[in-house]
């Protein structure tokens, strides 16, 4: 039986966090590829095109195949996507984030429509993390960091 392993999300400028359980049965390649690249921080974006998304640009360009990948989310939800060079509109640069799902009304997205994203971690005893989410269509970007628990 494999140890569970979790990360954490962390508002450094709220004093929040989140942990969240990987899922590394459904998605291990991208488990793994997450779990190498952390520490990961920098500011965190609301997704405006995806509804209740919150996202953190990797620092690196991190490649791993669709695993468990979905545009259907759900709250607490954690996923995965790399956005290939030349892929869409005004993409003019390869970029990889974790993005994170806050309430009900989410559906990944780009300005071309729907995006599928590896769904490879759940958030829990999340209240005060998802309601600082909730702040940043209002507030802006946030610092935030992404480490192993």
């Amino acid at each position: 039986m494999r140890v569970q392993r979790e990360i954490v999300i962390r508002f450094l400028d709220e004093d929040v966090a989140a942990p969240a359980r990987l899922l590394r049965e459904q998605a291990p390649e991208t488990c793994s590829a997450v779990w190498d690249a952390l520490p990961v921080s920098g500011l965190a974006r609301h997704g405006i095109y995806s509804g209740s998304e919150v996202y953190l640009i990797l620092p690196a360009l991190v490649t791993v195949p669709r695993e468990h990948a979905t545009t259907i989310v759900g709250a607490g939800d954690v996923g995965f996507l790399t956005v290939e060079k030349g892929s869409g509109y005004g993409i003019e640069e390869g970029y990889s984030e974790v993005c994170w799902f806050y309430d009900l009304d989410a559906t990944p997205s780009m300005p071309e429509g729907p995006i599928a994203v590896n769904v490879f971690a759940r958030l829990h005893d999340a209240d005060a993390f998802l309601a600082v989410c909730r702040r940043m269509r209002l507030e802006g970007a946030k610092r935030l960091e992404i480490a192993r628990e």
